[in-house]
């Protein structure tokens, strides 16, 4: 690790501020940051091009979950690009998605990366000037400051209606008897995360399920809750192990004793008298 790295490691009071400390240098690489919701940060030249959490869809999964483009269409260009090669660009010319809608989505996918890490707090962070960058990702680049100003927003506006977003997250929902009387008089998007809301699934499952952003099915949801369309799934009672009781030797019933000598008691055979003939 260079000392650049270090230094911007060791020296930023939070994630925040090691953005913009990476933007003034100008930097190019990935910020590793863990935590229980954590991922990297792709930037180039100080500007952010990619977010990729496991908390939210990348560009990729959009595309596939949502069947804007096939497997079979995808695996084509992935081949014809190459490894490393320029994916976005040959999925425009091959015909499979439009280079604005293509550009929004990567941008979609950045911000909504950047919302569901917003909703832990990270441990550490690690800067990489090495990282390869995705194959899909927001050309011009966001700056940070723009980012972090968005990100505060989604989550200020969510917890109005919600409360704790973080806990909210984390919940699973299921629909309410109204909803299901008159799922069929609702838009499509509700109806979608009706019949994706199991009574198992968080939002951020829901999310993948039906390739959309985190926060937009947080967003829906949160309406539909007003609307009294969707409830939280009652909690689970924490399962209870049998009990045991413990062993009382006085209380069990005295064993036999075993047999002495060293073996088996053997029969002993009758006697064998001639019989008598008189």
């Amino acid at each position: 690790m260079s000392d650049d790295s270090q230094r911007h490691r060791a020296s930023p009071r939070n994630v925040p501020g090691l953005l913009l400390s990476l933007q003034q240098d100008r930097f190019s690489g990935a910020v590793s940051i863990s935590g229980s919701i954590g991922g990297t940060i792709h930037l180039h030249r100080g500007a952010i091009h990619a977010i990729e959490s496991p908390g939210a869809p990348t560009a990729e999964a959009l595309l596939l979950k949502s069947r804007r483009i096939g497997e079979p269409e995808w695996d084509a260009a992935c081949t014809a690009a190459g490894p490393g090669g320029p994916l976005d660009a040959t999925l425009v010319e091959q015909g499979h998605i439009g280079a604005a809608e293509l550009e929004v989505l990567c941008v979609g996918a950045l911000y909504d990366a950047a919302f569901v890490m917003a909703l832990s707090t990270p441990d550490s962070w690690q800067v990489d000037g090495e990282t390869p960058s995705p194959r899909l990702s927001h050309r011009e680049g966001t700056d940070p400051r723009r980012l972090t100003e968005e990100t505060s927003r989604r989550v200020r506006l969510l917890a109005k209606s919600l409360g704790s977003v973080r806990e909210f997250g984390q919940v699973r929902v299921r629909p309410s008897a109204r909803a299901t009387a008159g799922i069929g008089r609702l838009s499509a998007r509700y109806r979608d995360i009706l019949l994706s809301a199991d009574g198992r699934r968080t939002p951020r499952d829901i999310a993948f399920a039906l390739g959309r952003g985190v926060y937009p099915v947080m967003l829906d949801i949160s309406r539909m809750k007003a609307l009294q369309l969707i409830q939280p799934e009652p909690p689970r009672p924490p399962a209870t192990a049998p009990r045991v009781a413990p062993r009382d030797p006085a209380a069990e019933p005295p064993r036999a004793a075993a047999p002495t000598g060293g073996g088996l008691p053997r029969r002993a055979p009758a006697d064998r008298r001639p019989e008598s003939t008189g």
